[in-house]
């Protein structure tokens, strides 16, 4: 192998907000300059010019740094390729940072990153699946000829070894990562689910509404006559541009949390609000649904729901771009392919087909006319779906194969997926050996969050003793009462994350059955799937599908999932 020069890379999310984890980028450098001198290895300096993956306002924050230590971390290290980051990795292609790193790891600038733990680079799949396949092409015999290097990865808390195995271990990580962020997302979706059952407004109140003291959506005195009006002029054909000039004229604006000011009211903003339940009485989070007009005693109606009926009838046959980033794919929830996913002999792609398209949103508007709700996955059935190769260049151009033949296809590989007891035993004890040799107990996480709250509550007395009689009025109380909470939010977000780490542990190993639930059984599971289903299923096992010019069909098992158990299978 050559020479790999290794760069740092770490992270904490914008939604860690505890102050354990406002320390944590400093605790991971120590930990991963430790580890490298203790490994050997080798980290490069910085070049001069760091412009993608530092500013001045960082080293300045850096050089300012109110924690001593944390100070000299940062100025004893600073001549070194570490890139800190402050992003969440839950959604992926966020991180700028990161994504200027992996574009210098594929034009071989950079082939080795020494990160505190594998969640540092990644706690989605889509990310994490770009790592390990990276981690893939060091196999590639062009590379292995010429003892090239894509890619070497290395973690303080977590032993990586560059195999079949080791890649299925990191996979297995990756995926407890993002159950464990998940898990705090559900602990919040239900939270707020709670919240729209009991009729209570979530987080910030609707606009032409607020929020009383105890927690309902009320009218506003001022702005609700406007609202009423504003709607009355889109029921009565008024464009979205005359209605802003309206509100502007009557001074209506609406406070901007993450600008911190007041802004007018924008088209956009009245796009949505037109096709929102809510001002007609449904207040709706996800599967939760209340309806206000019988449970809210403080809340009125902007418009009846016949009335909102006649609006979104205007929308379906006339939509309009509510996100100009975005235009929304009507056919998104009937794909279940890619168009790289599905290739031709000579590597080019098909794309979806939906032929004769009209009679279905005809079937559709039938139904909605009887009220009866119906989307385009209810009346498309697989042998209706092509896909195709539109693809002049290719020696299967025009050539097409229906989504039933796929699914078919698909359904016999997945037979043979079957993994007896003892190999399921041996793989467990195989994790279980591994989790204990290179990582911190459950125990130790939960025992070092409980002391961050303990802290955060002498910070927290201490602040109020020392302010509480200096408040002289209002606006002093204000930031008061601010910075109370604040505390109170810490300990909260401490709390659930020992929550989280209590039920992680308990599910460890049933996280692992069920993994291996889903390979015994998925081709049960493929056949009831619904489109979106069958989508994340084939994703979660297959790298492609290659037709030839017969309509013969191949699909190509992920590396990871073909060497986990039983090489029987692929035979």
């Amino acid at each position: 192998m050559s020479d790999i020069n290794y760069i740092i890379y770490c992270r904490k999310s914008t939604d860690e907000s505890s102050d354990n984890q406002k320390q944590s980028i400093p605790d991971q450098i120590r930990a991963c300059v430790s580890y490298a001198e203790r490994e050997g290895l080798t980290i490069v300096s910085k070049p001069k010019d760091f412009s993608l993956f530092e500013s001045e306002s960082e080293v300045y924050k850096e050089d300012n740094e109110a924690d001593l230590v944390n100070r000299k971390t940062f100025q004893d290290t600073r001549h070194l390729f570490i890139i800190k980051e402050q992003e969440t990795a839950k959604v992926p292609w966020k991180r700028t940072k990161w994504k200027n790193l992996i574009k210098k790891v594929k034009s071989w600038e950079i082939n080795g990153i020494i990160s505190y733990s594998p969640d540092r680079q990644a706690r989605n799949m889509l990310e994490a699946w770009d790592i390990i396949d990276l981690l893939d092409q060091n196999k590639l015999k062009i590379n292995r000829e010429q003892s090239k290097t894509v890619l070497s990865v290395k973690y303080p808390n977590f032993h990586y070894e560059d195999t079949a195995s080791g890649k299925m271990m990191l996979w297995i990580w990756f995926v407890f990562s993002k159950q464990y962020s998940d898990k705090l997302s559900d602990d919040i979706t239900r939270w707020n689910d709670s919240k729209v059952a009991s009729w209570k407004a979530i987080g910030r109140h609707k606009p032409w509404y607020f929020q009383n003291e105890d927690g309902f959506h009320e009218p506003h005195a001022e702005y609700f006559p406007l609202i009423k009006e504003a709607f009355d002029m889109k029921l009565n054909w008024e464009v979205e541009s005359k209605i802003k000039d309206f509100l502007d004229a009557n001074w209506y604006t609406r406070y901007y949390i993450k600008a911190w000011e007041e802004r007018p009211i924008s088209k956009t903003m009245l796009n949505k609000m037109f096709q929102d339940e809510f001002y007609y009485g449904m207040f709706i989070n996800w599967d939760t649904v209340t309806d206000l007009r019988e449970t809210n005693k403080y809340y009125s109606p902007v418009i009846t729901e016949e009335q909102f009926q006649v609006l979104q009838e205007r929308y379906y046959k006339n939509p309009t771009v509510i996100k100009k980033s975005r235009t929304k794919d009507i056919y998104e929830d009937i794909k279940v392919f890619d168009i790289d996913f599905i290739k031709t002999e000579d590597n080019y792609g098909f794309t979806f087909s939906l032929p004769n398209k009209k009679r279905y949103f005809d079937k559709i508007d039938e139904a909605n006319k009887k009220w009866k709700l119906l989307k385009l996955q209810d009346v498309v059935s697989p042998s209706q779906i092509n896909y195709r190769c539109a693809n002049t260049a290719s020696k299967s151009h025009k050539l097409s194969v229906s989504l039933e033949d796929i699914d078919n296809k698909i359904i016999d590989v997945l037979w043979g997926f079957k993994v007896s007891k003892k190999q399921f035993d041996e793989y467990v004890v195989t994790i279980n050996t591994k989790l204990e040799d290179i990582t911190l107990t459950t125990k130790d996480k939960i025992q070092k969050k409980q002391v961050e709250i303990g802290r955060i509550k002498t910070r927290k007395e201490k602040y109020i003793q020392a302010n509480m009689s200096k408040i002289t009025d209002n606006e002093e109380r204000s930031i008061y009462e601010a910075t109370r909470n604040d505390y109170d939010s810490k300990i909260k977000f401490l709390r659930k994350e020992i929550e989280a780490l209590d039920e992680w542990e308990r599910n460890e190993i049933v996280e692992l059955e069920v993994f291996i639930d889903i390979l015994n059984n998925a081709q049960s599971y493929y056949k009831k799937a619904s489109y979106v289903q069958k989508r994340k299923i084939a994703k979660l096992l297959f790298l492609n599908i290659q037709i030839n010019s017969k309509k013969e069909l191949q699909i190509q098992v992920k590396p990871e999932v073909e060497t986990l158990f039983n090489p029987i299978w692929w035979s």
